[in-house]
C-alpha cells in the first residue's frame, strides 16, 4: 500500500453506519410528521378558540351596556384580548390580560380579515385574530395568544430530539457489540488468512455455527486451505521424490557410463590391441550398454506412467494371462520351481491394458529369480472375492525383513545396498502398474519365503455366467491364512 492509499473502512463501521443512517431518516421523519401533526393540531384548536371568543365578543358587545352586567363578559378570559378599532384606524378600546400586547392592525388587513372571516397571525405578536364590521363601520378584534402552545410545541420538539439521540446513542452501543460477535468468524478468517500468507498453512478458522452464512464461510474456507496444504504437500513430496529419482537415477547410469568411457580410453591408448583383451572389453561394453538401456526403458515407463497416459482399456482375463507369465518364466530359469494354482476354466476379468498387466506379473516373477537361490519354489495363486480379484504369489525364499516390507515399492530401493543385482526399479514399476489400473499391491506377512498379493478390481459380467469354485492344489506350496494377511 502506497502512501497515498487510504485503507478500507471496516464491513463493521459501514454496518453500523449504514443502519444508523437509515434509522435517523425514519426517526427524523416521524419527528418531522409528529410536529407538523401537532402544530396543525394546535393551529386548529387556537383558530377555534379564536373564532368562539369573537364570537362571544360580538354577542357581548351587542347587549345593550346597562344589561353587560348581567352578562358574562368574554374579555375577562386569559391570553385573550379584544380590540376596537375605528374606520380610520385608531385604537378606541382594549381588553386583555396583558396590555399593549397586541399592537393596532392596519385598516387594510381588518377590511381584508372581515371580508374573508379570516384568521391570521396579528403583525408583532404572537396572537390569532380574526376581525368584524360593526354597524358604525369600526372593527372588533378577538385575538388569542398562541404564547402556551409555542412552548408546549418547543417542548414537544425538544421531547423527541432528545428521544431520537438516546436511541441513535443506544442503538450504536447496541450495534457495536451485536457487530462484534457476528464479525467474529470473519475477524477469525482474516486472522488465519494472515497466518496461511505468513507460509502457515496448519492454521484454520474457528467454526462458527451462530448463523448458516458464518458457518458455512468458515467450513468451506478450512476446506479450501485443507486442499491447498493437500496439494502444496503433494507438490512438496513430488519435488523431493523426483530430486531423489534423479539423483538414484544418475548414480545408475555413472557405472556403466564409467565403464564404457574407460574402456574407450584404454582402447585409444593401445591397451587392447590384444584381440582376446578387445573382445572381452567390447563384451563389457555391450553388457553396460544393455543394462545402460534397460534402465533408460524402465525409467521412461515410469515417467509415462508418472504423466497418466492414458493406456489400452480392453476386458483381460488374468487366468491365461498369468499360467502363460509362469510357463515362461519356468522355461526361462528352470533352476527355481514355479507353478500356478490356477483353474483354467474360470475367468477372472478386468478393465486394464494386457501387455502391462503381463509385464506386472512377469516382473514379479523374475524378482523371485534374482533375490532368491536356485531352488526356491514359488507358487502363483488366483482368488477372487466377486467385487475384485486377488492374485498372490507366495516363495519359501529368504524372505523379507518386516521393516523393509513397506520400502521393497520404491524408486531405487535395494534391500542389500551393496549388490549389483537388477536396478532397484522393478517392484516400483510393479506397483505403479498396479496403481494405474486401480488395484493395490503389498507384502503380506508370512512365517517363510515372501507372500506379495495384488488386487485389482474385477469386471462387472452379465449374472447369467457361471461362478465357478476354485481348485485347490493336491501337492506344492499352501497359501498361508488369512488371519496372517490381516496383519499386513
Amino acid at each position: 500500500m502506497t502512501t497515498s492509499e487510504r485503507p478500507p473502512r471496516s464491513l463493521r463501521t459501514k454496518l453500523v453506519v449504514a443502519v444508523l443512517a437509515v434509522t435517523s431518516i425514519g426517526l427524523v421523519a416521524a419527528l418531522a410528521v409528529t410536529i407538523v401533526g401537532v402544530n396543525a393540531f394546535m393551529r386548529s384548536r387556537l383558530q377555534r378558540q379564536a373564532v368562539d371568543y369573537l364570537t362571544d365578543l360580538s354577542a357581548y358587545l351587542a347587549i345593550p351596556p346597562e344589561a353587560r352586567k348581567l352578562a358574562s363578559n368574554p374579555v375577562q378570559r386569559g391570553e385573550c384580548a379584544a380590540l376596537i378599532v375605528t374606520s380610520s384606524g385608531q385604537l378606541e378600546q382594549y381588553w386583555g390580560s396583558k396590555p399593549a400586547k397586541v399592537p393596532t392592525p392596519p385598516v387594510a388587513l381588518l377590511k381584508s380579515m372581515a371580508a374573508d372571516r379570516s384568521i391570521v397571525t396579528l403583525p408583532g405578536s404572537t396572537f390569532l385574530g380574526m376581525a368584524e364590521a360593526r354597524p358604525n363601520g369600526d372593527y372588533v378584534v378577538g385575538a388569542v395568544s398562541t404564547e402556551d402552545y409555542d412552548q408546549i410545541a418547543r417542548r414537544i420538539v425538544f421531547a423527541e430530539c432528545l428521544i431520537v439521540l438516546v436511541v441513535l446513542t443506544v442503538l450504536a452501543l447496541v450495534l457495536l457489540q451485536a457487530s462484534k460477535r457476528w464479525l467474529r468468524p470473519l475477524e477469525s478468517v482474516v486472522g488465519t488468512a494472515g497466518s496461511i500468507a505468513g507460509g502457515d498453512l496448519s492454521q484454520r478458522a474457528e467454526v462458527d455455527d451462530s448463523t448458516y452464512e458464518t458457518y458455512s464461510l468458515t467450513r468451506s474456507f478450512n476446506t479450501m486451505v485443507s486442499r491447498l496444504q493437500d496439494s502444496f504437500s503433494r507438490r512438496q513430496r513430488a519435488e523431493d521424490r523426483l530430486r531423489r529419482f534423479v539423483a538414484s537415477a544418475g548414480h545408475e547410469l555413472r557405472t556403466p557410463l564409467s565403464a564404457i568411457s574407460g574402456y574407450a580410453q584404454l582402447a585409444q591408448l593401445g591397451a587392447l590391441d590384444e584381440p582376446a583383451e578387445f573382445h572381452a572389453a567390447m563384451r563389457r561394453v555391450r553388457g553396460e550398454t544393455k543394462r545402460m538401456t534397460a534402465l533408460i526403458d524402465e525409467l521412461l515407463l515410469l515417467a509415462e506412467l508418472d504423466r497418466g497416459r492414458p493406456s489400452e482399456a480392453e476386458p483381460v482375463d488374468l487366468g491365461p494371462l498369468c499360467i502363460d507369465a509362469v510357463h515362461d518364466a519356468q522355461a526361462a530359469a528352470p533352476e527355481w520351481q514355479l507353478r500356478h494354482n490356477i483353474d483354467p476354466h474360470r475367468t477372472y476379468l478386468v478393465v486394464g491394458d494386457a501387455f502391462r498387466l503381463r509385464q506386472t506379473v512377469t516382473n514379479l516373477l523374475a524378482n523371485i529369480r534374482a533375490h532368491t537361490p536356485p531352488g526356491t519354489k514359488a507358487e502363483v495363486w488366483l482368488s477372487t472375492t466377486g467385487a475384485e480379484h486377488m492374485l498372490d504369489i507366495i516363495d519359501d525364499g529368504p524372505g523379507i525383513e518386516p521393516e523393509l516390507r513397506e520400502r521393497v515399492f520404491e524408486r531405487f530401493f535395494r534391500a542389500n545396498p551393496g549388490s549389483s543385482t537388477g536396478s532397484g526399479l522393478g517392484l516400483s514399476i510393479v506397483a505403479e502398474l498396479v496403481h494405474h489400473h486401480g488395484g493395490t499391491i503389498q507384502v503380506l506377512p508370512t512365517d517363510r519365503g515372501c507372500w506379495v498379493r495384488v488386487r485389482l478390481p474385477a469386471m462387472v459380467v452379465p449374472p447369467e455366467l457361471p461362478v465357478l469354485p476354485a481348485l485347490r492344489p493336491p501337492t506344492g506350496l499352501t497359501r498361508p491364512s488369512e488371519a496372517g494377511s490381516a496383519a499386513g
